[in-house]
């Protein structure tokens, strides 16, 4: 069933009215689009789509993984990446679909999202760029990086492992030189800069400036022995 939007309607009154027999793909994530102007009615429009739309694209991408040679966690976590791929760019176009019906195109839509995120996470351990530059956040703490790569797929107990290894990695680093070494090392790729928001915050929650930065990334990273970082 289509739900039209009454311009004069906010988007909060919109979600408030919807209900599981009335939730239409396309419009959700039309109010998805515009998260800018309600945030509130966004973040319920993609939750209310992941829970419709999960389920409907979990066994297909099992399915896909299995036959690429992928496990249960590879899919798991292409599954949570096409997610997190619409909600930034919610951009399906039901013009471009040879799907006559919107549900089954938002479908294959997703699949084909999962599909991509698989790819990129078999080969690189990570999914390929699901936040904005805007989005990406100074790393504090090894909890901090740990987040910052998406790993779902860990159990608790796993996490907290890896959380441990890298707290006594970087225990020789001072604060400074541990946030802009755990920032550079979530973020940076060899010849890619961080993206320029990320290094306003970085020297604003530092007190620094950009060339203090990059002493201390250079410091930091012979410090620890890390010369991938160091020449990326």
């Amino acid at each position: 069933m289509l739900v039209l939007i009454p311009k004069p309607l906010v988007l909060i009154e919109i979600m408030n009215k919807m209900d599981e027999c009335s939730l239409d793909g396309v419009q959700l994530l039309k109010i998805i689009a515009r998260k800018n102007e309600d945030e509130e009615a966004a973040g319920r429009a993609f939750r209310l789509f992941v829970e419709v739309f999960e389920s409907k694209i979990n066994k297909q991408v099992d399915i896909i993984a299995n036959k690429n040679g992928y496990d249960e966690k590879v899919a798991f976590e292409a599954i949570q990446c096409a997610f997190n791929k619409v909600w930034l760019y919610p951009t399906f176009d039901m013009s471009k679909s040879h799907c006559k019906n919107e549900e089954k195109a938002i479908v294959v839509w997703l699949i084909r999202i999962a599909v991509s995120q698989m790819y990129q996470f078999a080969m690189h351990g990570v999914c390929a760029q699901i936040k904005s530059d805007e989005d990406l956040s100074v790393i504090e703490n090894a909890e901090d990086f740990v987040d910052s790569f998406h790993l779902s797929y860990l159990t608790p107990e796993q996490k907290i492992q890896y959380v441990s290894c890298m707290e006594k990695k970087i225990s020789a680093l001072d604060e400074k030189h541990r946030i802009i070494y755990l920032t550079y090392k979530a973020y940076q790729t060899s010849g890619k800069k961080l993206p320029r928001k990320l290094l306003e915050k970085l020297r604003k929650r530092l007190d620094v400036t950009q060339t203090t930065i990059r002493v201390y990334k250079k410091e930091a990273c012979e410090t620890l022995n890390d010369l991938n970082l160091l020449k990326a």
